[in-house]
């Protein structure tokens, strides 16, 4: 029994490490698009800001500047050498702030509103931790010490 719980923890283990590896692992997107818009969104490459309509390509470095109470969605797409879309990572950025616009997506996360990937590391490791308590023998642990008659001493 214990070691089908360990398997089945390094089985966990290495699912969370993989998917974390696939997210990083995408390379550098082909396009960058604002996919959808609320509130006011103003974009820069340098110079001043202008206002951002859907459909408009970013490009890496690119600052997007979002109004109180307004959010955006960028998503970026990896396409094969068809041209055709093999992977779109979607980033959701909301509130009043400057964003600058990176080749690198966190994908949306499976945990509802998380925008960490160490949420999910986070969640594995707890369950991983668990697993391994669980699997544990529940035997006594034994004396921890000896008292000064020759006693052992529980505590």
């Amino acid at each position: 029994m214990a070691k089908k719980m360990m398997l089945t923890s390094l089985a966990m283990a290495a699912t969370l490490f993989a998917a974390g590896a696939s997210a990083q692992g995408l390379g550098k997107p082909d396009r960058i698009v604002l996919e959808s818009k609320a509130g006011s969104v103003m974009t820069s490459t340098g110079g001043e800001y202008q206002t951002a309509n859907v459909g408009k390509l970013l490009v890496v470095g690119e600052s997007m500047m979002l109004a109180d109470k307004s959010n955006a969605t960028v998503v970026y797409y990896y396409l094969n050498d068809n041209g055709d879309v093999v992977r779109k990572c979607t980033e959701r950025y909301t509130g009043a702030n400057t964003y600058v616009i990176d080749d690198s997506c966190v994908p949306a996360a499976a945990w509802a509103g998380a925008r960490s990937p160490g949420a999910g590391w986070i969640v594995g490791a707890a369950l991983v931790g668990a697993a391994i308590l669980e699997s544990m023998d529940e035997s006594p642990a034994g004396p921890l010490s000896t008292g000064p008659n020759g006693n052992i001493r529980h505590f």
